[in-house]
C-alpha cells in the first residue's frame, strides 16, 4: 500500500496524474468511478484523489461532501473489490479536506475485477479501456474440477435444489469442460469426512454456498483455502457470514437465475486462472 499520510498524499499530488494517479475536484458519476478501480485492480493499482484539480491544485471538499465522498466511495468499493485490495481515508492538506481511494492491483485469483454491466477494463496510457472478450478469452486445454460445498438441508429449504441446477447450467453456459463435484452424488463405500478432503485435494476449484449457513461448508471452506485451492464465494442474499469469512469476495443472489448469472462469470474466471497456472 503506498504512504496515505497528510505528507504521502501530498507527495503523489505534487507529481501529477499519471497513469496510476487520478485527480477530481469532486465525486462524479458512479459508473465513471467503478471503471477506475476495475482498471487499476487489473492493471498495476493506482490512486483517486479528490478534492484536486487536474492541474494539480488542492481545493479541498467541503466537510459535508467529504463525509458524503467517504460513504459513497465505500460503498461503490465494497461491491467491487475484496477489503484487502483498497484503502479508503481523507487527510487534511493545507487545512482542506481530500479525500483518497488506493486500489491495490488484485490477485490473479480473483480477477479480472468486473464492474456492474459486466465489463472487464484496464488501464492503457492513463486511460480505462474495456477488455473485449477476444482478449480474455481462453481456449480450453483441460478438464478442471470444481468441488461444490452447500447446505443438503433440502428438506428445510427446497430451493437448495434450484441452486444447484442453477450452478450446473452455468457450467453448460460456460462450454467450458468443468466438472462440478458434490460430495452427496458420489458413489461408494466410505467415510465422509475422509471423503470430503480427498475430493478437495483433487479439485481445482472449490465453489462454497453459504445459504442456511452450513457448518459443513465453513469446515470445508477452511480445509480448501489451507489447500491453498481457488475459491468462489457464494451465498444467498442476507445471509449472515461469519467474520473469517465476509472479508473476502462474494458473489450474493437473490433466486437461482441470478445465481447462474453471476457464477457463469465467476467460472470463466477461475477456469482462465486454473488453465494459465
Amino acid at each position: 500500500m503506498i504512504n496515505t499520510s497528510t505528507e504521502g498524499i501530498r507527495e503523489l499530488i505534487k507529481q501529477g496524474e499519471g497513469p496510476n494517479v487520478e485527480f477530481k475536484t469532486r465525486f462524479t458519476a458512479e459508473r465513471l468511478i467503478a471503471r477506475h478501480l476495475s482498471a487499476f485492480a487489473n492493471s498495476g493499482g493506482g490512486t483517486i484523489i479528490f478534492g484536486v484539480s487536474g492541474k494539480g491544485e488542492i481545493l479541498g471538499l467541503p466537510r459535508e461532501e467529504e463525509t458524503v465522498t467517504l460513504g459513497r466511495l465505500k460503498r461503490l468499493a465494497e461491491s467491487l473489490l475484496p477489503i484487502f485490495v483498497y484503502k479508503l481515508g481523507a487527510v487534511p492538506i493545507d487545512g482542506k479536506p481530500i479525500v483518497y481511494l488506493h486500489v491495490e492491483e488484485a490477485p490473479d485469483s480473483i480477477k479480472p475485477i468486473r464492474v456492474a454491466t459486466g465489463d472487464t477494463l484496464t488501464m492503457r496510457d492513463g486511460v480505462a479501456i474495456e477488455v473485449t472478450q477476444a482478449e480474455t478469452a481462453v481456449k480450453p486445454s483441460r478438464s478442471v474440477r470444481v468441488f461444490v460445498a452447500m447446505s443438503f438441508r433440502e428438506e428445510e429449504e427446497p430451493a437448495l435444489v434450484d441452486y444447484f441446477e442453477a450452478m450446473k447450467r452455468a457450467v453448460l453456459a460456460t462450454k467450458l469442460p468443468i466438472v462440478l463435484i458434490r460430495i452427496d452424488l458420489v458413489d461408494g463405500d466410505y467415510e465422509i469426512s475422509q471423503k470430503i478432503m480427498d475430493e478437495i485435494d483433487k479439485a481445482d476449484v472449490v465453489l462454497a454456498d453459504f445459504t442456511l449457513s452450513p457448518s459443513n461448508v465453513y469446515f470445508e471452506l477452511g480445509y480448501a483455502r489451507g489447500c491453498k485451492k481457488r475459491i468462489i464465494q457464494i451465498a444467498r442474499k442476507a445471509t449472515h457470514l461469519e467474520f473469517d469469512v465476509r472479508n473476502w469476495r462474494t458473489i450474493f443472489y437473490r433466486n437461482a437465475t441470478e445465481l447462474e448469472k453471476g457464477l457463469e462469470s465467476a467460472l470463466n474466471d477461475a477456469y482462465a486462472e486454473i488453465v494459465r497456472r
